[in-house]
This record gives C-alpha cells, sequence and structure tokens, in this order.
C-alpha cells in the first residue's frame, strides 16, 4: 500500500480494493497453522534428512533448489571453457540439444517438451547409477524450473548446451545447432563447446559514403560499430567551395556543437573526384590517428565501385583486404552487413586451418605427427600436442591412466559407469596446455583420418 499525489493511501497494486478487509471466513473444523510457525520444519519427522528439508515424496514443484543457474557467454574465453572442464563432483551432467530462433517449434514449444523429455532420460540414468532420489532432485530441480520460464523458451538460438551437477547449473545458447547428446558421467562432455571459443581474428569495416562513413569492428561471433567523434560526416563537411584566406578551411563540430576541427584543402574548387579523394583522405587520417595506427588486422572496404580504388589509392593503412563489399550498403543493418562481411572474409578466418593442415603435411613423414589413436590421446595428456584434427561426431570411449601410461579403449560403448569419451578428454587436455583444436568434416581430415595431431616435440 502507498500513497496518492493527494497524500491518500491506496491498496497495493493487483489486489482489488477490498482485499484486506473482507478476508473468507475459516471453517471451524479446518486445522490452521501458526503465521509464526517454521515452515523449514516438516510434518513428518520419520523421512530422511536432505540439503532441501523436504519430504522425500513431495513432487518437483514443490522443491527450493538453492542452485544458482548461471547463463554463460555465447562466445567462451579459454578461462571460462577450462573452468568447465575441470569440474571434478560426478555425477556430471551433459545435456546437448539444437533449438530453435523462431518458426512453428516455438510457437508449438517443441524446444521445452524436449528438454523435458531429456530431464526425464537423465532421471533414468541417474537411478541406474544407483544415486539417490533426493540428490537427483536437487540436481535436476533447476531445469525443471526452466520448463516454466517462458521468457528462456523465446530467446533461444541454434543450439543448447547444459551442464549439471550437485549445486552446480550453468547453460550456453549456441549459434549453431549441436547433435543430441545426454552423458552423465565423471566430467563434462564440452568439445562442442569448442567452436565456440574466443579466437585472436578480428577485421576491421569501413562502409564509405559521401554522407557519414561508418566504422566497425568485428571477429568470428558479431560486428560492433565505433563510434568516432571526430569523422567528418561527408564530402561538403571537408571540402568547402567557396574561397578562404588561410589554408586550411574550418569545419564545426557536431552541429555546430563541441571543438572545431580543422579539414579540408585550400580555396578552389576542384573536380569531382578529387574533392571525393580529399574527403577520403580526411576520413583515412581520422581512422589512422583514432582507430587503426599500430593495428594490423585486415581492413574490408565497402561502398560503391568507384569509391573503394580511391579509398585504396589515399590510404595509409598497408593491410586492407584485397576484395570489397561493392554496392550501397547504408540501407542495411549492422547485422545484414556482417553476414556479408564474414563471406567475403572467410578465407581469413581459414588461414589458421590452412596453416595448421599444410605443416601437418609438411611433418607428415616424421615423428611430429600421427593419426594414431592409441598414440594421440596419451599425448594430449602429457601436453605434446600443438594441434588437434577431430572427426566431427567421433568418439572413443575407454579410461587412461595418467601415472601408469596405460590405455583401455572399448570397442563399443557397453558399460559406461567407468568410461570416458577419451576424444573429449583429448580436446580438453590439448586446450588446457595451449593447444588448438579444429572439429572438421570427414573430406577436410588430413590423412584421411577420425583423429589427427601435430606434437611439439
Amino acid at each position: 500500500m502507498g500513497k496518492d499525489r493527494e497524500n491518500k493511501w491506496q491498496p497495493g497494486k493487483g489486489k482489488p480494493s477490498g482485499a484486506n478487509k473482507n478476508q473468507p471466513d475459516i471453517p471451524a473444523d479446518l486445522p490452521t497453522k501458526h503465521p509464526n510457525r517454521n515452515t523449514n520444519k516438516r510434518a513428518d519427522h520419520t523421512t530422511t534428512g536432505s540439503t532441501q528439508n523436504r519430504n522425500t515424496n513431495t513432487g518437483y514443484n514443490e522443491i527450493v533448489t538453492k542452485t544458482q543457474v548461471e547463463e554463460l557467454p555465447g562466445i567462451l574465453t579459454r578461462d571460462v571453457f577450462i573452468e568447465l572442464t575441470g569440474f571434478d563432483k560426478p555425477p556430471c551432467i551433459s545435456l546437448l540439444m539444437p533449438t530453435h530462433k523462431a518458426g512453428v517449434e516455438v510457437n508449438e514449444q517443441a524446444d521445452m517438451t524436449a528438454f523435458k523429455a531429456a530431464l526425464q532420460k537423465v532421471e533414468k540414468m541417474l537411478n541406474e547409477k544407483g544415486i539417490d532420489q533426493s540428490s537427483i532432485k536437487d540436481m535436476l530441480q533447476p531445469g525443471y524450473d526452466l520448463l516454466k520460464n517462458n521468457t528462456f523458451w523465446l530467446s533461444l538460438n541454434n543450439g543448447l548446451a547444459v551442464y549439471i551437477a550437485d549445486g552446480f547449473f550453468k547453460y550456453v545458447k549456441l549459434g549453431n545447432p549441436v547433435i543430441q547428446l545426454i552423458q552423465v558421467n565423471s566430467s563434462f562432455y564440452v568439445g562442442p563447446l569448442v567452436p565456440y571459443m574466443v579466437r585472436g581474428e578480428t577485421f576491421y569495416l569501413l562502409d564509405i559514403a559521401k554522407k557519414f562513413p561508418r566504422f566497425y569492428r568485428a571477429d568470428g561471433f558479431g560486428i560492433e560499430r565505433l563510434q568516432i567523434d571526430e569523422m567528418p560526416f561527408g564530402v561538403d563537411d571537408v571540402v568547402h567551395f567557396e574561397e578562404k584566406d588561410g589554408d586550411m578551411l574550418f569545419r564545426s563540430g557536431s552541429g555546430g556543437k563541441g571543438g572545431a576541427n580543422f579539414h579540408g584543402t585550400g580555396g578552389g574548387r576542384p573536380e569531382e573526384n578529387e574533392n571525393i579523394a580529399t574527403y577520403l583522405q580526411e576520413v583515412d587520417d581520422t581512422l589512422w590517428e583514432t582507430q587503426l595506427h599500430g593495428q594490423n588486422a585486415p581492413l574490408l572496404l565497402a561502398g560503391q565501385e568507384f569509391l573503394i580504388p580511391i579509398y585504396r589509392s589515399v590510404s595509409k593503412y598497408k593491410n586492407i583486404w584485397p576484395e570489397a563489399l561493392t554496392g550501397n550498403h547504408h540501407q542495411q543493418n549492422d547485422n545484414d552487413i556482417y553476414e556479408e562481411a564474414m563471406k567475403v572474409m572467410k578465407p581469413y578466418f581459414d588461414q589458421p586451418l590452412q596453416y595448421a593442415l599444410e605443416d601437418y603435411l609438411n611433418k607428415l613423414a616424421t615423428a611430429l605427427t600421427s593419426s594414431m589413436v592409441d598414440a594421440i590421446i596419451p599425448a594430449a595428456y602429457y601436453g605434446k600436442i600443438s594441434h588437434l584434427f577431430v572427426k566431427k561426431g567421433f568418439q572413443v570411449f575407454g579410461t587412461f591412466n595418467e601415472q601408469e601410461n596405460k590405455l583401455a579403449m572399448q570397442e563399443l560403448e557397453g558399460n559406461m559407469n567407468n568410461a570416458d569419451d577419451l576424444v573429449d578428454k583429448a580436446v580438453i587436455k590439448t586446450i588446457q596446455n595451449g593447444g588448438e583444436v579444429y572439429y572438421l568434416e570427414a573430406d577436410q581430415m588430413p590423412n584421411q583420418s577420425e583423429l589427427a595431431a601435430i606434437f611439439r616435440y
């Protein structure tokens, strides 16, 4: 209850005006509970205890969990990845599934239904492993809570990875679909997250136009428009066509406000291309002074075809990408221009992989490469691998004793209670030791293998 503008008390929002006045009569024979009773005490003291102080027969909807649900960023840092890989309090539940951003599947709650079925399957798997029912409910309750969160199900991407353990519940919304997978093991299954780790490849994009040029910084996951206050607004902002006494022409700040900037050339009216060149040189000077000085990331140019060679001729930046986005892009939003830019920049992002594949071929006849699983798995544990190539979907189950250097692989999944996905372990160990991992299609794999590696020594 609060006061209105006339200082009169008004009922709280969402309640009828008489809600606090006319309480329903309580039948005399209906037992009541003291309002100050300890609500954490059980009515039935014969049941076994649990961390949540609840009856073990209570359904999921009545459980109160203390586990904090956390969304991990869609672009994972190496530190976040290693934190996931280092979690060692089994049972560790990994749940991966394709999801939908829009369409009939969202309207019909297909992802929610699939997730509920996955939770039920996880519960069955935990029961088969002999986990007590109280612990199972504790671990899975945050997942059942998510089923009631409509905002969550309306904001998914193309894939979802969920990691669950005792007191641990974290998820990642993935940009690409993943193969459905449910695994209960001694550690999390994190290999599918590797393509979403932060990489070093970035590039710049300049959308040239006679008015209001736009400048961006982008990487393999997204694009950001950079606001540069010193940037000239257009040709007329730089090249003035009236005679002036001095050598420099004066341009006031944005809208005549703020500090003054000096741009342009002396008096006289040069030809149109010279005007454009003067303007683009001013754009280039501004970018050089504010953004590009000391940088070496590629600069992708976008704009009408006749503007591209003019900019190249006046720019002092040495790493302008050979191909350009030609056409008028000023009507496109940032995401649309980013999608086009990524098609042009694909060779740039493929370079690290191409260099690694070439290195593998150059060392193929030496002891510094291998496509033998029984050689690669131990090498990953001992930090020998600099580059690991994995065929998408390839798994090998078994165990590796690091102290005894003993590898045991299973022909089939069979009894997985004491087995690991050794390929996933090799991925984890390679990244933890500073190596690079590439998931490839079968026709991209070196030596037509399922697993291949370059060794450091």
